[in-house]
């Protein structure tokens, strides 16, 4: 019982809650800030909505807080679109997908937690805070609440109808895959703009499949659905991964400019886009990482850790952290829905 309660309750805590703290002093206090990164964004925002020459300062909400941190992501993400840092991008955007995914498919299942309940909200934060310190804290969430470790021996119904399912793989590719394509391909100030708010966008995509197509019609299981999702990531993720990050491996030097994060600031004084990379491979490190890490809560015994650390390491070389996690999540939800053995180690 008490190893149940530190590794169920103490040990998540006592990991991802550091972890979001010192995500938030890498990627917010030593690389936004103290780089000067941040001012360097702040130069395309600190005048008045409108102001000639400054094509990124809009009134994009209509509320001036709010515009003042989306001309910042603007800004942020108009910078990182550079065309040297496609490999980032494309790692980012495909491991971005599966990690949004989560939240959303939790939110979906037939019982889950009320913690569990707004993935959308989840998103928008991330979206305004970085998911380097915000998707640790979601994950304590998600293990304290017992989704983490759910199996279907235990009684817990962790289905999602087909009616869900459906309206899950229509949010991801109407909500998150089409604006991410436009943003990189057009590199206009509207598509990235639009992009800030893609979890909003998910969200309402779903809701207006749902009301299309009621669940409550559909309440034969998602599974495949869900699997097909997931392997679509899975495909993308390593098709990306292969085409722009393989020729990397024969690059070292650009190999480490690219994708490699430095912990200690640069000696010289950094362009806009090698400074917002900065952020951008440490929110990766924090965001992605705590990803993979919550994973081993999904593992029943030694051995399927230690299969999960093999995967991880190998998969994310060879195809892409994206790749990765859409794995792990496949295979999870055929375990929740008894396509695979669960060995049930409760006494």
């Amino acid at each position: 019982m008490a190893s149940k309660i530190f590794l169920r309750g103490v040990l998540p805590v006592a990991i991802f809650i550091p972890m979001s703290f010192i995500a938030l002093q890498i990627v917010f206090g030593r690389h936004m800030y103290q780089s000067g990164t941040g001012l360097q964004l702040l130069d395309h925002c600190n005048v008045p909505i409108g102001t000639e020459g400054y094509p990124l300062r809009l009134a994009y909400t209509g509320y001036p807080d709010l515009d003042d941190r989306m001309c910042a992501l603007v800004a942020l993400f108009h910078a990182l679109l550079d065309p040297a840092y496609r490999p980032l991008v494309a790692e980012l955007m495909t491991a971005l997908a599966a990690v949004t995914m989560i939240p959303f498919v939790e939110a979906a299942r037939e019982e889950r937690s009320i913690f569990l309940r707004m993935p959308a909200a989840v998103g928008v934060l991330f979206q305004l805070f970085s998911f380097a310190v915000i998707m640790p804290i979601y994950y304590v969430a998600l293990i304290l609440s017992g989704a983490a470790i759910g199996s279907p021996v235990k009684g817990r119904a962790t289905k999602i109808a087909q009616g869900s399912a459906e309206a899950l793989l229509f949010a991801l590719i109407v909500g998150y895959i089409i604006p991410t394509v436009c943003m990189v391909l057009f590199r206009g100030i509207t598509s990235t703009a639009l992009w800030q708010g893609y979890p909003i966008i998910m969200a309402f995509a779903q809701f207006v499949y749902l009301i299309i197509r009621p669940s409550s019609r559909r309440m034969q299981s998602g599974y495949a659905t869900i699997q097909a999702m997931y392997g679509l990531i899975f495909v993308t993720s390593a098709i990306f991964h292969i085409y722009y990050t393989w020729p990397l491996f024969f690059d070292i030097q650009q190999f480490q400019k690219v994708l490699v994060p430095h912990l200690a600031l640069s000696k010289h004084p950094l362009s806009l886009p090698e400074g917002v990379a900065a952020v951008i491979q440490w929110d990766a490190v924090f965001g992605i990482g705590s990803t993979l890490f919550v994973t081993f809560w999904f593992a029943q015994g030694v051995k399927e850790i230690v299969l999960l650390f093999l995967w991880h390491a190998l998969v994310s070389v060879a195809f892409g952290p994206g790749a990765a996690i859409a794995g792990v999540m496949l295979f999870r939800e055929a375990r929740l829905n008894g396509q695979t053995p669960v060995e049930d180690k409760e006494e």
